[in-house]
C-alpha cells in the first residue's frame, strides 16, 4: 500500500488558499493507494510573507502541497526538501476536499509557473 502525505493551503480553514504565503494552516492528509485517510491541520502563526523556513517546517513530512499560488523563493525552498510544490491557479477558492480529490483523482490541473502575489 503506498501512503502520499498531502498538504492543502487554506487561509480559512474551508477553502484552497491562492498563495502559499497568504495559508493560515496546512490541511494535511495521508492518502493510502488512493484513498484519504487521516487528517491533521497545521496551523501558522504570523510570520511575514516571505519566511520560507516556516513553510518547510511546517510541510515536514508531506511529499506534496497544494495552493493556487507560490513564489520562486518559497518552491525551491520546498523542492530542497523533498515537497513538491503543486500550483492549481484555478482551485484557488475552491473546497479543501474537492482539490484533494481531483489529485487523488489524477485531474488536479497544476502549473510550472511561479507567481508571487506579494511583490517579493
Amino acid at each position: 500500500m503506498e501512503t502520499t502525505r498531502i498538504a492543502i493551503a487554506t487561509a480559512d480553514g474551508v477553502s484552497v488558499c491562492d498563495h502559499l504565503a497568504r495559508a493560515a494552516a496546512f490541511v494535511v492528509v495521508e492518502v493510502n493507494s488512493g484513498v484519504p485517510g487521516a487528517r491533521t491541520t497545521r496551523a501558522r502563526g504570523t510570520e511575514a510573507c516571505g519566511n520560507h523556513a516556516t513553510f518547510v517546517e511546517m510541510l515536514s513530512g508531506c511529499d506534496a502541497v497544494i495552493c493556487g499560488g507560490i513564489g520562486e523563493g518559497a518552491a525551491v525552498a520546498l523542492a530542497a526538501h523533498g515537497i513538491r510544490a503543486l500550483v492549481a491557479p484555478a482551485v484557488a477558492g475552491t473546497g479543501i476536499d474537492e482539490a484533494l480529490q481531483s489529485w487523488i483523482e489524477g485531474r488536479l490541473a497544476t502549473s510550472d509557473e511561479r507567481v508571487c502575489l506579494c511583490s517579493h
